[in-house]
């Protein structure tokens, strides 16, 4: 994921996954303490404009905020919609970077990309 720098950058060590009617959530986190960083998505596989977005505290949260996910093997790159950056702390990237051989993350990874 080279390029510019994220305005925040997550090792993810930490993750959750839930599926519960037709609706699913996931998050990756830098620890299991939320003040050292996460992002969650939760929605409805394929319903970008009804996906909710948190990123690291519920105040910045969005739904129809995500712009981009870019999927790479070290992660991924969420880029938010200019529109929606204010409400979620002036933030426009985050990289999230999941470690090949993290199998939760690895999981982790797999739900995101079946809900985009």
């Amino acid at each position: 994921m080279g390029g510019n720098a994220a305005d925040i950058e997550i090792r993810a060590r930490a993750f959750w996954t839930d599926t519960e009617g037709g609706e699913h959530a996931v998050g990756f986190a830098a620890s299991e303490d939320p003040e050292d960083g996460y992002v969650i998505f939760e929605g409805r596989p394929g319903d970008r404009k009804g996906l909710y977005l948190e990123v690291s505290d519920e105040i910045f949260a969005a739904k129809d905020a995500v712009e981009a996910v870019v999927f790479s093997p070290e992660g991924f790159v969420l880029t938010i919609r200019p529109a929606m950056q204010a409400k979620l702390g002036m933030v426009g990237e985050v990289a999230v970077f999941v470690a090949a051989d993290d199998a939760e993350g690895q999981a982790a990874l797999a739900v995101l990309r079946g809900m985009l």
